[in-house]
């Protein structure tokens, strides 16, 4: 192997340090990377540099970064994600034709949901689909849905709170939500996203029980006033996906 090879390794190697450092979601300084690194300043600059340019990385406020769009797009899609939403979608389009609302097939990355399969008849734009594929778990009712179940996620989230009063204001009703959610077995949001629209989500399970993923079908408070109508439908639907997917063996 020439040198060159040696010096191309050594920069990849150098990449996956650093992207290494943001899992689970976290969100890191420069000089985070570095102490958990052991690379100077300079380099890890000059990376960062480059992974944001090519969107695996995304600059905050403050000196932060986190994981870029490019990075999640890739977890999207792979094998086992993919297999989810492909064991899925019959079930998911069943619900959106029984319910006419949008329905989600929701992941945790950190602790921030992905919506990794939206069936709709509302065409989104190119706008509007980016800017709700990935949020933080407890803006939505599939995304609370995951974070009660996810203990970690639930503890970050309170020690993000303590510089951050908005969130902190939020914490007592987010605890008492996700305590009804593991309850009841369903998360139902009034305004959920956009004012007057309602959602309703429900687990999908692992052979072991663990959370998966979240099914939620969201509509306008207008046509279905009611929620509760349709909550048995929306736990079937997440119940036979689990089902599924138990007896494939591969969650």
């Amino acid at each position: 192997m020439s040198n060159n090879d040696d010096g191309k390794r050594s920069v990849l190697g150098r990449a996956f340090e650093i992207l290494d450092c943001f899992a689970g979601g976290a969100e890191m300084t420069v000089a985070g990377i570095c102490d958990r690194t052991g690379l100077p300043p300079a380099t890890v600059h000059r990376m960062l540099a480059a992974l944001v340019r090519w969107e695996g990385v995304e600059r905050l406020s403050h000196g932060r970064y986190r994981l870029g769009r490019r990075i999640w797009s890739l977890g999207i899609g792979a094998p086992q994600v993919r297999r989810l939403r492909e064991l899925a979608q019959p079930y998911l389009v069943d619900l959106h034709v029984a319910t006419r609302g949008t329905v989600y097939l929701g992941v945790r990355d950190g602790s921030d949901g992905i919506f990794s399969d939206r069936i709709t008849r509302v065409k989104p734009t190119v706008n509007s689909s980016r800017a709700t594929r990935r949020l933080p778990l407890y803006r939505t009712g599939g995304g609370r849905v995951l974070l009660a179940h996810c203990p970690e996620a639930w503890e970050e989230l309170v020690a993000d709170s303590e510089s951050d009063p908005e969130l902190a204001a939020r914490v007592p009703e987010l605890r008492a939500q996700l305590a009804e959610i593991r309850r009841t077995g369903v998360g139902i949001a009034r305004n959920d996203g956009l004012p007057g629209r309602t959602s309703v989500a429900a687990a999908v399970l692992d052979s072991q029980g663990a959370i998966v993923a979240s099914v939620t079908v969201a509509f306008p408070e207008s046509r279905i006033p009611q929620p509760q109508q349709i909550v048995p439908r929306v736990i079937a639907t997440a119940r036979a996906i689990s089902r599924d997917l138990a007896a494939t063996g591969e969650f």
